[in-house]
């Protein structure tokens, strides 16, 4: 396939306003995801073994013992996710 086909097939899946109605988002999504993240840190645990996930994210909501909270999201089996209340706590 070449570089005319590629196109000629990427202009027939576009969608076009009279095919689709058209919705605007929210403008607050985006400022909202902004402050999310900004109170967000990623951590990896640096091991071969396994880990218990459970034991780990309780752990480090007592040894951090913040102000405001933080919430552990799992993202792979040794990545995290931690999302804080407040800028001090991150």
């Amino acid at each position: 396939m070449n570089a005319d086909d590629m196109a000629s097939v990427c202009n027939a899946l576009s969608f076009k306003e009279k095919e689709w109605s058209v919705r605007t988002l929210d403008t607050k999504l985006k400022s909202m995801g902004e402050q999310r993240l900004a109170l967000c840190l990623v951590g990896k645990i640096l091991t071969t073994k396994l880990i218990n996930r459970d034991a780990f994210i309780d752990v480090m909501n007592r040894v951090w013992r913040v102000n405001g909270g933080v919430e552990i999201e799992t993202i792979k089996w040794n990545i995290f996710a931690f999302y804080f209340r407040n800028t001090e706590d991150r």
